[in-house]
Protein backbone atom coordinates (compact mmCIF):
# COMPACT_ATOMS: atom_id res chain seq x y z
CA UNK A 1 0.00 0.00 0.00
CA UNK A 2 2.64 2.21 1.04
CA UNK A 3 4.12 1.66 -2.50
CA UNK A 4 1.17 3.06 -4.50
CA UNK A 5 0.89 6.37 -2.22
CA UNK A 6 4.64 6.90 -3.10
CA UNK A 7 4.30 6.22 -6.68
CA UNK A 8 0.74 8.91 -6.39
CA UNK A 9 2.97 11.56 -4.99
CA UNK A 10 5.28 11.00 -7.51
CA UNK A 11 3.22 11.25 -10.58
CA UNK A 12 1.69 14.15 -9.26
CA UNK A 13 4.57 15.85 -8.33
CA UNK A 14 6.04 15.23 -12.12
CA UNK A 15 2.20 16.10 -13.24
CA UNK A 16 2.50 19.82 -11.00
CA UNK A 17 6.05 20.48 -12.33
CA UNK A 18 5.20 19.83 -16.06
CA UNK A 19 2.16 21.58 -16.37
CA UNK A 20 1.71 24.64 -18.53
CA UNK A 21 2.41 28.12 -17.22
CA UNK A 22 -0.18 31.14 -17.48
CA UNK A 23 1.57 32.30 -20.41
CA UNK A 24 2.35 29.18 -22.63
CA UNK A 25 0.38 28.96 -25.65
CA UNK A 26 0.06 31.44 -29.02
CA UNK A 27 -1.90 34.50 -28.63
CA UNK A 28 -3.11 37.01 -31.00
CA UNK A 29 -2.01 40.98 -31.23
CA UNK A 30 -3.02 43.53 -33.57
CA UNK A 31 -0.90 46.05 -32.64
CA UNK A 32 -1.79 49.80 -33.80
CA UNK A 33 1.77 51.67 -34.46
CA UNK A 34 2.13 55.02 -34.64
CA UNK A 35 2.07 57.01 -37.79
CA UNK A 36 3.67 56.94 -40.89
CA UNK A 37 3.65 52.95 -39.74
CA UNK A 38 0.66 50.78 -40.31
CA UNK A 39 -0.86 48.01 -37.99
CA UNK A 40 0.79 44.69 -37.40
CA UNK A 41 -1.39 41.75 -37.07
CA UNK A 42 1.18 39.02 -34.39
CA UNK A 43 1.27 35.31 -33.54
CA UNK A 44 2.84 35.47 -30.35
CA UNK A 45 4.00 31.74 -29.21
CA UNK A 46 5.34 31.04 -25.79
CA UNK A 47 6.54 28.91 -23.85
CA UNK A 48 7.58 29.24 -20.32
CA UNK A 49 9.86 26.45 -18.51
CA UNK A 50 11.63 28.05 -14.50
CA UNK A 51 11.04 31.02 -14.70
CA UNK A 52 12.56 31.46 -18.53
CA UNK A 53 10.70 32.39 -21.53
CA UNK A 54 10.91 31.07 -25.12
CA UNK A 55 9.31 31.30 -28.27
CA UNK A 56 8.60 33.39 -30.89
CA UNK A 57 6.86 36.47 -32.59
CA UNK A 58 5.25 35.82 -36.13
CA UNK A 59 4.32 39.05 -38.52
CA UNK A 60 1.39 38.40 -40.83
CA UNK A 61 2.75 39.03 -44.11
CA UNK A 62 6.42 38.98 -42.79
CA UNK A 63 8.99 36.91 -41.08
CA UNK A 64 8.85 34.66 -37.62
CA UNK A 65 11.59 36.10 -34.70
CA UNK A 66 12.55 33.73 -31.75
CA UNK A 67 12.99 35.26 -27.93
CA UNK A 68 16.38 35.76 -27.39
CA UNK A 69 16.06 36.65 -23.74
CA UNK A 70 12.99 36.54 -21.25
CA UNK A 71 11.55 35.62 -18.18
CA UNK A 72 8.68 35.44 -15.93
CA UNK A 73 7.68 36.36 -12.30
CA UNK A 74 4.10 35.60 -11.32
CA UNK A 75 1.45 37.46 -13.84
CA UNK A 76 4.11 39.32 -15.48
CA UNK A 77 6.64 38.50 -18.30
CA UNK A 78 9.20 39.91 -20.07
CA UNK A 79 11.40 38.99 -23.28
CA UNK A 80 13.16 40.60 -26.12
CA UNK A 81 13.79 39.82 -30.16
CA UNK A 82 15.39 40.95 -32.89
CA UNK A 83 12.32 42.61 -35.10
CA UNK A 84 11.93 45.05 -38.43
CA UNK A 85 12.30 48.58 -37.87
CA UNK A 86 12.15 50.85 -41.12
CA UNK A 87 14.99 49.64 -43.07
CA UNK A 88 17.22 47.89 -40.67
CA UNK A 89 16.66 45.17 -37.46
CA UNK A 90 16.34 46.20 -34.33
CA UNK A 91 16.09 44.54 -30.50
CA UNK A 92 12.83 44.99 -29.19
CA UNK A 93 11.59 44.93 -25.58
CA UNK A 94 8.15 43.16 -24.71
CA UNK A 95 6.58 43.75 -21.32
CA UNK A 96 3.31 42.21 -20.05
CA UNK A 97 1.12 41.60 -17.64
CA UNK A 98 -1.68 38.75 -17.12
CA UNK A 99 -4.96 39.60 -17.48
CA UNK A 100 -7.14 36.61 -17.69
CA UNK A 101 -7.21 35.35 -21.04
CA UNK A 102 -5.59 38.41 -22.28
CA UNK A 103 -1.82 39.83 -21.93
CA UNK A 104 -1.38 43.51 -21.56
CA UNK A 105 1.83 44.61 -23.73
CA UNK A 106 4.08 47.56 -24.05
CA UNK A 107 6.58 47.41 -26.38
CA UNK A 108 9.94 49.51 -27.39
CA UNK A 109 12.85 49.57 -29.21
CA UNK A 110 15.79 48.66 -27.21
CA UNK A 111 17.86 51.51 -28.03
CA UNK A 112 15.29 54.35 -26.13
CA UNK A 113 16.56 57.45 -28.47
CA UNK A 114 14.35 55.62 -31.26
CA UNK A 115 11.00 54.42 -31.78
CA UNK A 116 8.40 54.84 -28.91
CA UNK A 117 6.19 52.61 -26.07
CA UNK A 118 3.37 50.97 -28.19
CA UNK A 119 0.93 49.60 -25.76
CA UNK A 120 -1.21 46.40 -27.08
CA UNK A 121 -3.88 43.40 -25.77
CA UNK A 122 -3.17 40.03 -27.09
CA UNK A 123 -6.26 37.27 -26.48
CA UNK A 124 -5.75 33.32 -26.21
CA UNK A 125 -5.73 31.92 -29.75
CA UNK A 126 -8.55 29.39 -29.63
Amino acid sequence: MRTIVCGVCLWLVAAVCSAAGPFDGKWAAHVVRPAPAGPQDLTITLNTTEGKVAGSIAIQGGGQSPIEWGMVKGDVIVFKLKMPFQDRTETFVYLGKMDGERIAFGRRPEDLTIGQLVEFMATRGK
